[in-house]
């Protein structure tokens, strides 16, 4: 998700290179896809776990590093000095908030709720367009994420043997698919409002401030504790990876191992 911050005196420096972290992060990833491929099937389940919730943290990382690239490019360098570029999720808002207690619905609802957020500076935007593009950057990269593991997942599928990592791969791109439906609805804190936000009138700006945190609280409430809710998310969510290739039985074999502890 993108947000505001109060006013800070812009950095024109040019982007930090790649923190070691988010490249540690990957690692760990890569190895746990290796361990569901090479690894004992009695630890499919805890891997498949481990191996979703890692990726899904990595997912949370391309998508605030895209909203904070195309800020920079659209004139708000204060994301160099906040650390925004460095593909590190410690940088991406309060941990605690941001990115473990969304793991934790994650792993107990297992609905892919927001996390992390980068606070942006549009009044350091060239243009309403360009405030409008820095929303729809995490979006973007989530969809570009989405359609590559996919791809992935189709191609692997004609070749033949699957193993336990092909189901891992498809709960990963149904999450995907899951986190562009939320981030896309036009409740404010959410992505799909901030792309309308910066045209709406600025009258309205302190009101939208104050509704951000309740509609965030009301839509958590709305999935997690009205019945149906949550089940038209998953529905939304599964039509949109079906459609894009996604196997259906794949999806509820991981699924299952995902949750192995049920």
């Amino acid at each position: 998700m993108a947000d505001t911050a109060e006013p800070a005196q812009p950095a024109a420096a040019r982007p930090r290179p790649v923190n070691w972290v988010g490249g540690a992060i990957l690692v760990l990833w890569i190895g746990l896809g290796a361990g569901l491929v090479y690894g004992p099937p009695a630890a499919q389940g805890v891997l498949t776990f481990a191996f979703v919730m890692v990726g899904w943290i990595l997912a949370v990382m391309a998508h605030e590093f895209s909203h904070a690239a195309v800020a920079w490019l659209g004139g708000d360098h204060t994301v160099v000095e906040k650390g925004y570029l460095s593909f590190d999720p410690r940088r991406y808002g309060d941990v605690g908030v941001s990115l473990v207690m969304p793991l934790i619905f994650l792993a107990i609802g297992g609905i892919g709720f927001p996390g992390g957020a980068v606070y942006l500076r549009p009044d350091l935007m060239r243009s309403r367009l360009w405030r409008s593009a820095a929303a729809l950057a995490g979006p973007g990269a989530t969809l570009v994420i989405l359609l590559a593991l996919t791809t992935a997942l189709r191609v692997w599928a004609n070749a033949g043997a699957q193993g336990a990592l092909f189901p891992a791969l498809t709960v990963l791109a149904f999450l995907q698919a899951m986190a562009l439906i939320l981030n896309l609805l036009p409740i404010p804190g959410l992505d799909g409002f901030g792309a309308l936000r910066p045209f709406l009138p600025p009258a309205l700006t302190p009101h939208l401030a104050k509704a951000e945190g309740l509609a965030m609280g009301a839509l958590f409430l709305l999935l997690f504790l009205v019945p149906g809710a949550g089940a038209l998310l998953f529905g939304a969510a599964a039509s949109l990876g079906v459609a894009m290739g996604l196997i259906p039985e794949a999806l509820q074999a991981g699924w299952q191992a995902f949750h192995f502890w049920r």
